[in-house]
């Protein structure tokens, strides 16, 4: 978060280019999504439920919208409606896909359980 409102601090003129803005605003909401994620499903990947997901989805996005607010006080910056939808796109995905993730690793955790076989997933290696 801090480095995202620093980034969004910077006067219009100071901001680098070169790779695509929504580019940007996808990876890193995408990222900061995922975090959100983790936070929210204390520490955890695996078993990461629907509602936890939506959470994590819906605060990412609630910050961007912060943000681009943030960014109607900096010079030379606006709001963009367009970052804002990257930015909530990148949530979706990058959350959606670790859900995702995270129903097909304990779905087969599961079934090695019952099937007893002790083969660690990969998240049960993950610290």
């Amino acid at each position: 978060m801090t480095a995202i409102f620093i980034s969004s601090s910077l006067p219009g003129s100071a901001v680098p280019s070169g790779v695509p803005d929504k580019l940007v605003h996808f990876a890193v909401y995408g990222l900061f999504g995922a975090l959100v994620l983790r936070a929210l499903a204390r520490g955890r990947w695996s078993g990461v439920g629907g509602r936890t997901a939506l959470a994590s989805i819906v605060l990412t996005i609630a910050y961007g919208v912060s943000d681009e607010w943030h960014q109607s006080f900096v010079p030379g910056r606006s709001p963009d409606s367009m970052d804002l939808l990257f930015n909530g796109v990148g949530a979706a995905v990058v959350v959606g896909a670790a859900w995702v993730w995270s129903i097909i690793e304990t779905s087969r955790a599961h079934a090695t359980r019952r099937s007893g076989h002790a083969a660690p997933t990969f998240t049960d290696r993950l610290p």
